[in-house]
């Protein structure tokens, strides 16, 4: 089980192979297709002005990917490619990064993400600034988020949103007592006071991610294991509630602090173990592990669509 996704050199010639390969279904007529550098894992995925950008767990600093159309896709240079020396005392391996989240927040662009070891509630999340996206000058800003062992929540998987009032949060949270969030201090970007627990599960849950439509807040997960090849068990499941504290229910009415989520993907076939997922312009990216290559995770882009309320695609 390894939560690293190695970016291959050959990734490219990866991803024009695989394009001609992934089929738009009936049922998944809204699927975009796909090329270039489409091997990823925990793909978080973003449009800022004509560019779409999604940074992604690495072995070598925060994986990079960019595309003008949100169809060719191409790696970037990672950031923080040789590592920080503060990452190490939290991941064994000081160019190793999970799970990166980045957004914009008044004018500037901001990167949360993740350093730990596989199974380890020793663990932390970092912040970087830039003054934008495109020109990639980042500063790291360094911890602001840890747990160890004997805490009820683990430190990975962070998940910035402004609420409708305007107030910034980071969402958090991998297995042990599942899922949370925090009011984030508008200037210094960290997390600050209570601690929400939105969701648990014990089969295992995580990369959170909110999203706002109409009059709900929309919570996503990763239930499962990501990571055990052909036996990964990864889909991702959601719930909604009218507070971004919760409480989030699924289409049935079960909390997700209970279990609780109604699945939006489970996958199935070649490209299975869905998860990773992020929504960015109406469009949702997960990856899906490739049976037929080593497992590897390949990114799927669908446009997500809401019906009486809830989300589908």
């Amino acid at each position: 089980m390894n939560k690293i996704t190695r970016i291959k050199k050959w990734s490219l010639i990866v991803g024009i192979m695989l394009s001609s390969i992934l089929p738009i279904s009936s049922a998944q007529a809204a699927a975009w297709t796909l090329t270039g550098a489409v091997v990823t894992h925990d793909p978080s995925m973003i449009k800022d002005g004509n560019t779409w950008w999604i940074v992604e767990t690495s072995d070598t600093g925060i994986g990079v990917k960019y595309s003008p159309d949100g169809h060719a896709w191409t790696q970037g240079g990672s950031i923080f490619a040789g590592g920080l020396s503060w990452w190490g005392q939290y991941n064994g391996n000081s160019k190793v990064v999970w799970a990166p989240d980045m957004r914009v927040y008044n004018g500037k662009a901001i990167l949360y993400y993740a350093v730990s070891t596989f199974g380890s509630q020793k663990s932390a999340i970092g912040l970087a600034t830039a003054s934008s996206i495109a020109k990639g000058d980042w500063v790291d800003k360094g911890l602001v988020l840890s747990s160890k062992s004997g805490d009820n929540f683990n430190a990975i998987d962070p998940n910035f949103l402004v609420d409708k009032a305007g107030q910034p949060w980071l969402t958090f949270g991998s297995w042990w007592t599942g899922i949370y969030t925090s009011r984030v201090d508008p200037t210094t970007l960290k997390p600050i006071g209570t601690r929400y627990h939105l969701a648990s599960d014990s089969s295992g849950i995580e990369n959170a991610f909110i999203m706002i439509n109409g009059g709900y807040y929309y919570l996503f997960v990763s239930k499962g294991t990501c990571c055990s090849k052909a036996n990964s068990t990864y889909h991702i499941s959601y719930g909604r509630s009218t507070s971004i504290t919760g409480p989030y229910l699924d289409m049935s009415g079960n909390d997700m602090l209970n279990s609780g989520g109604t699945t939006l993907e489970a996958g199935g076939g070649r490209f299975f173990a869905p998860g990773g997922e992020s929504v960015s312009n109406g469009v949702l990216a997960r990856h899906k592990l490739d049976s037929q290559n080593n497992f590897n995770g390949v990114l799927f882009l669908n446009d997500l669509y809401f019906s009486n309320g809830w989300p589908t695609y």
